[in-house]
């Protein structure tokens, strides 16, 4: 449980943090002064955050990183950023050339600005890059284990099997990259979240990590089978290094498109109900 301060010298009793916390963990005092019941507050920080005279703080956090308002970085275009949505892709086509360290922390810091349940901030981030080679063999074999299975249940309505034993076999005759695509990193999100809102969490955190990569001229691609093959063979979670009470999420390579799309691609209409 973290530690929240009030600057009762400083405190206007504007009542602001008050109104603003969802669990109702703040109340003015008899001096009209803000008291914060550490029992309820879930350290969402919302109070230091609206407060007018910073006279709130949480020490144990690293406040270097706090921020004050500048309405002109906030002035995002609501038409150029719909654009940018738009022209969002799947990439699988990569250039041979790392991501630097500087885009990668930024992409993890999207993640770790991103909101999750109960504010737990559970999400831990693994960034495959050195053991890559080791993964993408132990996962491509897993896949083509699963698929020669004879006690492997298929859910869903796609039969993935030819696929995953042709992805193997291309891989080891050809070594062409079906799984990853020659991506020069991956990142995977894995939690020991058990609220049932993990997956909510993982996917939130994703989404946000994918905007900053594609401001960063880097394209992302969201690998699905993987989770299924690091399910099926726990290997290949040790040599992530992922724990043992720690559950895979979700993935994505990362790297610079070796692509460049002309225009945007084609959408079914959305289905919206008013009601």
């Amino acid at each position: 449980m973290a530690i929240v301060i009030i600057d009762k010298e400083t405190c206007i009793g504007c009542g602001l943090c008050v109104e603003d916390c969802s669990r109702k963990a703040i109340k003015l005092d008899s001096n009209e002064k803000a008291e914060v019941n550490l029992e309820l507050c879930n350290e969402c920080s919302h109070c230091v955050a609206v407060c007018p005279q910073a006279s709130v703080s949480m020490p144990e956090y690293d406040e270097s990183e706090i921020l004050e308002l500048s309405k002109d970085n906030l002035n995002l275009d609501p038409e150029n950023f719909l654009y940018f949505l738009k022209f969002r892709r799947s990439i699988r086509q990569f250039k041979n050339k790392e991501v630097e360290k500087d885009k990668l922390d930024k992409i993890i810091e999207a993640g770790r600005y991103s909101p999750t349940a109960s504010n737990r901030q559970l999400n831990r981030y693994i960034v495959i890059k050195d053991k890559l080679n080791e993964v993408r063999e132990m996962a491509l074999k897993a896949l083509y284990n699963m698929a020669k299975d004879p006690n492997f249940e298929m859910k869903g309505g796609v039969d993935y099997r030819p696929m995953w034993i042709q992805m193997y076999e291309d891989f080891k005759e050809k070594n062409i990259d079906r799984l990853f695509f020659n991506a020069p990193e991956i990142i995977v999100i894995v939690s020991e979240n058990k609220s049932g809102f993990e997956k909510v969490d993982a996917g939130l955190a994703a989404s946000r990590m994918e905007l900053q990569a594609n401001l960063l001229g880097l394209g992302v691609c969201y690998i699905g089978f993987f989770e299924r093959a690091v399910n099926y063979n726990n290997e290949i979670k040790k040599l992530m290094g992922m724990k043992e009470n720690e559950e895979f999420l979700i993935s994505f390579v990362l790297g610079y498109p070796n692509v460049k799309y002309q225009r945007t691609a084609n959408r079914k209409k959305a289905d919206v109900r008013f009601i």
